[in-house]
């Protein structure tokens, strides 16, 4: 009898265990949210892990390691989860006040109502697109915060996995779905946005299948210029918290990216450049055969053909071969921008282009500063060194 009442203390126990475990979803007003969704088959399955506060990684962007979720995401959407094309993931994190989100509520940290967290697509850590300034008008953002506090209010509904994701089924959970990232960003069209999160304009989602040791999401801080009862007003663009990082195992890790270089402060002003793609330095969107690279350096709009309003001009009228550009202040910084020339298309001659006048072999480099302006560049080559006074000369431009 002794043995008896020993073992069934012990299943007690375990049962007690186990229900300790079926937790629910943890939340609190300024998480940050990081959903997963499915284009194809498993189209009715969301998953949810807590990135915890916002404002924390407003203070300390650079947080390290934040959890694993391969298991639930194998189990999910397959094995194959970080090949899939069709597999998104993204992050969106709302303060608001219950009511009327831009009324005077007490800020939560430091944030006012009503502040959002929300991610980028980026290539590499801080490559993402920052959201432009005067985007946003304040009343689109009161009912996208009203949209986005159906998905707080329905998250701690949810139960818990080991591992400390959430998973949502349509098919089980029909009105929790209701408010589930799918629901606010539905599949109209591929990659297409919902109501609640079409506001901002590029998207917020990242998508599997590229491969590496890595995919991110930049997270960024749009922050209201308007707090009180009126949703009246302009909200200022994004700034940049954050990186988010998922592996191929499924380990999640907040990461701060190296300082923005100029090239990619430039570039995430175009708005029309709504991928990640259409912003590399050597892709050309508007086909104008410029990259956008040498648009950068010409100051000239890669999301629109500006040829031949920015290309170099020739006056090789007198002696000399003279070329003439301008050139944009901060590419200097992080580039290398070399004028080639030789009397055939295969063999050049460099020429460096510093930040002042040089001369290099037969190339005289004139520049003249014109303050916070693009800079005049003339490059000058004699006629007389090159027989039949015939030259080609070409602008390039390298990143390290």
């Amino acid at each position: 009898m002794k043995s008896k009442t020993k073992l069934y203390s012990i299943v007690a126990s375990l049962g007690l265990t186990l229900q300790a475990i079926a937790a629910p979803f943890a939340f609190t007003d300024g998480d940050l949210i990081l959903g997963f969704q499915a284009e194809n088959e498993g189209n009715s399955l969301n998953v949810f892990f807590n990135l915890g506060s916002g404002t924390s990684y407003r203070d300390n962007g650079s947080q390290g390691f934040k959890g694993n979720i391969g298991a639930t995401l194998s189990a999910v959407y397959g094995e194959n989860w970080y090949s899939r094309t069709d597999l998104y993931f993204g992050v969106i994190g709302n303060l608001r006040g219950l009511g009327l989100p831009f009324a005077p509520n007490p800020p939560i940290n430091g944030d006012p109502n009503s502040t959002f967290y929300v991610s980028s697509p980026a290539a590499t850590a801080g490559a993402g697109s920052l959201f432009a300034a005067n985007t946003f008008v304040a009343a689109s953002l009161q009912s996208t915060s009203t949209n986005l506090s159906g998905m707080e209010l329905m998250l701690p509904q949810l139960v818990a996995e080991a591992d400390n994701s959430a998973i949502l089924d349509q098919t089980v959970q029909t009105v929790q779905w209701e408010n589930g990232w799918t629901s606010w960003n539905p599949f109209v069209s591929p990659g297409a946005q919902g109501a609640a999160f079409n506001l901002f304009v590029g998207g917020i989602q990242q998508t599997f299948g590229k491969g590496g040791s890595a995919t991110y999401v930049d997270v960024q801080r749009v922050l209201s210029t308007n707090t009180g009862a009126t949703p009246a007003g302009v909200v200022g663009g994004g700034t940049y918290e954050t990186t988010i990082s998922i592996s191929p195992t499924g380990a999640i890790t907040s990461l701060s990216a190296a300082p923005a270089s100029s090239y990619a402060t430039w570039i995430g002003t175009f708005p029309a450049l709504d991928t990640a793609n259409k912003r590399l330095p050597t892709a050309d969107p508007d086909n104008d055969g410029l990259s956008n690279l040498i648009e950068f350096v010409l100051n000239g709009n890669p999301g629109t053909s500006d040829i031949p309003s920015i290309a170099p001009t020739l006056n090789a009228g007198g002696s000399d071969f003279i070329f003439s550009f301008k050139r944009r202040d901060d590419s200097e910084a992080g580039n290398t921008l070399l004028f080639q020339y030789g009397s055939d298309l295969i063999g050049w001659t460099d020429a460096i282009i510093g930040a002042a006048n040089s001369v290099v072999g037969s190339a005289t480099i004139a520049v003249t500063e014109n303050t916070t302006n693009p800079d005049a560049i003339t490059v000058t080559v004699p006629k007389s060194g090159f027989p039949g006074g015939k030259l080609f000369g070409r602008l390039k431009v390298t990143q390290p």
